[in-house]
């Protein structure tokens, strides 16, 4: 037996053939043996979504399903790391020139990824008080956590957005039903593209699950990314 001594109290430690030790071990292997993987709390009512009739009506469903040519722009940086705005600016005017009709913010090509939401939300504002009477605006929302998702589309559309782009949750591979879940949570907010990459996220969204999607009167397109 060995005995540490502390400036607050003692510890003992026992050599590892002691009952003692043995004890703590059986106790592990015992949890060990009765764990069981945890199972997701499906709760629909954690974060209801902040939504209003003027959001949903300020771009029709119809308007949004009938936009043909959208861009996912880039998002230039200056050496800084902060937005290079003047860029980012001309390269929307070039896209609007040449007859694009919609513009995605902050999604895979604008690495979104790497932005923190307030920034997310400042390029999606930007836009929208720049171009917005040109063009319509997309913006990104997707997340893995359904709340940051809801979150992140209630202040995307509070600024102006006319669609969130929203991926599946990646990473963690929920369950079906908790793809339901998490995509029923941000529909209802406003027009929504469903993004399904599973190169991205190791799930794919399959046929069964869009099927009950699409009677979600929100719900406009699966867009798909095979990269």
């Amino acid at each position: 037996m060995t005995m540490l001594k502390g400036d607050c109290s003692s510890f003992l430690l026992r050599q590892p053939g002691s009952h003692f030790f043995s004890s703590i071990t059986s106790n592990i292997n015992r949890r060990n043996k009765n764990w069981k993987p945890p199972q997701a709390a499906e709760r629909l009512d954690s974060h209801l979504p902040v939504s209003s009739s003027v959001i949903k009506n300020r771009t029709s469903i119809e308007d949004v399903r009938s936009l043909r040519l959208i861009t996912a722009v880039k998002t230039p940086y200056l050496p800084s790391g902060r937005f290079d705005l003047e860029t980012y600016d001309n390269m929307v005017n070039m896209q609007i020139a040449n007859g694009i009709k919609a513009i995605l913010v902050a999604g895979s090509t604008g690495e979104g990824q790497l932005m923190t939401w307030d920034d997310q939300i400042m390029l999606i504002a930007h836009t929208i008080n720049c171009f917005g009477d040109k063009v319509k605006v997309i913006g990104n929302g997707g997340s893995n956590c359904t709340s940051e998702a809801i979150h992140a589309t209630e202040r995307g559309f509070a600024v102006g957005m006319d669609a969130a782009l929203h991926i599946n949750p990646y990473y963690g591979k929920t369950s079906l039903d908790g793809l339901v879940a998490h995509y029923n949570s941000v529909l209802s907010i406003g027009p929504v593209i469903i993004y399904n990459s599973p190169q991205r996220t190791a799930q794919d969204i399959p046929p069964s699950i869009i099927e009950i999607l699409a009677q979600v009167l929100t719900w406009l397109v699966l867009r798909g990314y095979g990269i």
